[in-house]
């Protein structure tokens, strides 16, 4: 009975800080933490996670393992010790390490989530694996495909776990869709079409990450969220072709318009029986787009509501003559996460991803089902491609050395 005794204290403890401006933060989080510590003590253990840095993001993880029943926050590490303590007392973290060596000689924690800057992903990550911590990593994983395979290859000769941050995959939601396309309901799929942006307008240049010419950029960014799309309506299909084409900002991706052909068949690209189909989108940090993504099958469609990479409700539409269509809701809603304050919308999603985590761990899996080992390496492919297409030699003069200097001055934050 503890996930469900957990679960009802948790919905108690949400509605009524939800009411108390003054106590959202701190105490919200310290009486769900001491819930999941009294479920520990008293009906058996959590899975146990430690944290890698302790930026934004990785604020945000932390406020959802705290309501996702089976986990808890045991350490945090950040480069600078003070930041750390600062962390861990903001959360109510046990333990804090100014050091990301020390956290990983922790024989107290079970898993670890990276969530520094992505240019930092791979070293840490090689760090953690090698340290036989199973690890889940922010995604992107890497910044590249050949980074990616060489982290799968560290994953497989520690025969430690490895799984890619990428949460929209863990979404009841994006479950249903793919159930839905599973089951042949809208036929096959003929096409996929999305959009994704947001306005960074007021992120400050060169000093915000998102003009990191490693790095940064909005293919890195968020390129990966329409982009894994392809993988949800055609499992285990090839990447035929990738067509893509930007316009930049502060000589990095600004606005990116990519159209990829998958197809069922190896090798036989003038085969017209082989089962093909397309996927559309663009992303952008011009403006705040609507972010709807529809699926259209032979049969009907499906219509993921924005924010869809945040997925909460799927309209199921199924042909029922020209013209004429019949409409079925499936409503995924997440949980009031007013009770705390969030630096990204919709951030109490990532319970989902961690919860699944929790469960591959405790089956003793190496990779998540819902987004494997595979799957990260194809898509860093189309990522890759992408941004050859649009990048090219199109990069800040001296973009290197200027990208080491920013890394320099953010290592000091996380």
């Amino acid at each position: 009975y503890l996930y469900s005794i957990r679960e009802f204290v948790t919905v108690c403890v949400r509605n009524t800080f939800a009411n108390l401006e003054f106590q959202k933060d701190y105490k919200a989080i310290t009486l769900l933490n001491m819930i999941s510590r009294f479920s520990t003590a008293a009906f058996g253990s959590n899975i146990r996670w430690g944290i890698l840095s302790a930026g934004k993001i990785s604020s945000d993880f932390v406020k959802a393992i705290a309501v996702t029943e089976g986990a808890e926050c045991v350490a945090v590490a950040a480069r600078s010790g003070s930041k750390a303590k600062e962390f861990a007392k903001l959360h109510d973290v046990p333990k804090s390490y100014g050091t990301y060596d020390e956290l990983l000689a922790d024989d107290e924690i079970d898993v670890v989530y990276i969530g520094s800057i992505a240019d930092q992903h791979s070293n840490m990550a090689k760090m953690a694996l090698e340290a036989k911590k199973p690890t889940v990593v922010e995604k992107p994983l890497t910044l590249s495909a050949k980074e990616t395979i060489s982290m799968v290859q560290i994953a497989r000769d520690n025969d430690v776990f490895l799984a890619e941050g990428m949460w929209t995959r863990y979404f009841p939601a994006m479950k249903k869709v793919s159930e839905i396309i599973e089951s042949e309901l809208i036929g096959d799929v003929v096409n996929v079409q999305g959009d994704f942006g947001w306005n960074n307008a007021e992120c400050a240049y060169p000093e915000d990450r998102i003009w990191n010419p490693l790095s940064g950029g909005m293919t890195y960014d968020i390129g990966m969220y329409m982009a894994q799309l392809g993988q949800v309506a055609y499992p285990n299909s090839d990447v035929e072709l990738i067509q893509s084409m930007a316009t930049y900002k502060n000589g990095i991706d600004q606005t990116i318009l990519t159209n990829i052909m998958y197809t069922d068949g190896k090798n036989q690209p003038d085969d017209e029986t082989v089962s093909k189909g397309m996927l559309q989108f663009y992303v952008t940090g011009a403006a705040n787009t609507e972010e709807r993504v529809t699926i259209q099958g032979t049969k009907g469609r499906i219509v993921l509501d924005p924010p869809a990479h945040v997925p909460e409700k799927v309209r199921l539409y199924l042909d029922a003559g020209r013209g004429k269509t019949t409409e079925e809701v499936f409503d995924f809603s997440l949980p009031d996460d007013s009770y705390t304050s969030w630096y990204y919308p919709g951030s109490i999603g990532f319970k989902h991803e961690i919860k699944e985590i929790c469960t591959s761990l405790r089956n003793g899996e190496k990779e998540c089902s819902l987004f494997t080992w595979d799957n990260s390496i194809q898509l860093a492919s189309v990522i890759d491609e992408i941004i050859r297409q649009t990048r090219g030699s199109r990069t800040v003069e001296n973009s290197t050395t200027r990208s080491e200097e920013i890394v320099e001055e953010k290592v000091a934050s996380f």
